[in-house]
């Protein structure tokens, strides 16, 4: 089963190229590490821009309520894709 990164992207408010880049980043990042990287918080400008720019379908958007899976992990810039505990 793979692990899975969460990123809290709900600080991203106005969301603009340079976002995009480092949401990309951080994913490439999180696939090399054999994780898959699921947003949450997503605002409702980030969700349109990532639906205009065809990146809805790359991306995990978690969805407020979803259970999570017991195998998780926190996103974090440069840093190991590992479990977290709890």
């Amino acid at each position: 089963m793979k692990r899975i990164v969460l990123y809290d992207a709900s600080a991203i408010d106005r969301p603009t190229r340079e976002d995009l880049q480092q949401l990309a980043r951080l994913r490439l990042a999180a696939r090399r590490r054999g994780c898959d990287l699921v947003l949450t918080g997503v605002g409702e400008r980030l969700r349109l821009l990532l639906a205009v720019t065809g990146l809805d379908e790359v991306f995990v958007i978690s969805v407020e309520g979803e259970a999570r899976s017991p195998t998780e992990a926190r996103a974090e810039p440069g840093g190991e894709c590992e479990e977290a505990e709890g």
